[in-house]
């Protein structure tokens, strides 16, 4: 019996830990340096392993800037290169500037926020993939949203999620609609100037779902009406229809 008891309590012994936990945001001591709202930088992060986002929250938060709560908030984006995540794509057409680390590098050795001018993301590849100019499109977002005065209706399947869609679309100034809109309401929207218009995008598995707009010469685009569109800052109603 008792060497039974010995044995156990060597196991336990041996028995490796679990891992420790990684630090969340939200474990992370509150900013040590309160700014005015007006030049407080408001931040997302995107296309960074967690240990690099938790050193630049880091010194963000020391420096007073914040965590943006979400992307109508969000003031700068950081990024090494540009990336088509749901982060990039709804803070394209909300945020003032687009940057590097550099410049919270830069800002951390200075001990202020500095002049994101020298520290614009430049990204000569994907600029070339997708025929833009990120500058470009950062001014045409900041001139007008690129869906004001539009209404989506996404079918179902599309990929990215009908969630992810929805919020590119709202933060770019659309409305998703939430009921397929007939041929008829289609219609009455495209002869009437005064209503938004209907934009429709699905995917090659939703497709039979769109067989009265085909039927009726109605288009209807694929998602990279949204997803290019929101980066280039562009309405293309030739290249991504269905035929």
């Amino acid at each position: 019996m008792g060497v039974h008891v010995q044995q156990k309590q060597k196991q336990n012994m041996s028995s490796p830990q679990p891992p420790a936990k990684k630090p969340r945001i939200e474990d992370l001591p509150a900013p040590t340096k309160k700014l005015p709202p007006e030049t407080t930088p408001f931040v997302f992060f995107t296309g960074f392993d967690p240990a690099q986002v938790q050193q630049h929250i880091k010194r963000l938060y020391d420096l007073g800037g914040e965590i943006a709560e979400n992307a109508q908030k969000c003031t700068h984006l950081i990024a090494n290169k540009v990336t088509r995540t749901v982060k990039f794509l709804t803070a394209m057409s909300i945020v003032k500037h687009i940057v590097t680390p550099d410049w919270l590098e830069e800002s951390w050795k200075s001990q202020k926020f500095v002049d994101e001018q020298h520290f614009m993301l430049r990204d000569a590849e994907a600029e070339v993939l997708f025929c833009f100019s990120l500058e470009e499109s950062l001014r045409r977002a900041h001139t007008a949203p690129l869906f004001k005065g539009k209404y989506f209706y996404i079918t179902p399947g599309i990929c990215p999620s009908l969630t992810t869609m929805k919020a590119i679309v709202e933060c770019a100034g659309g409305k998703v609609l939430g009921k397929q809109p007939s041929f008829r309401k289609i219609m009455e929207h495209k002869q009437n100037k005064s209503l938004p218009e209907v934009i429709l995008i699905s995917c090659e598995n939703d497709l039979h779902l769109c067989r009265e707009y085909f039927l009726k010469n109605i288009d209807v685009h694929n998602a990279e009406f949204i997803l290019t569109g929101v980066l280039t800052q562009t309405l293309d109603y030739e290249s991504y229809k269905f035929t």
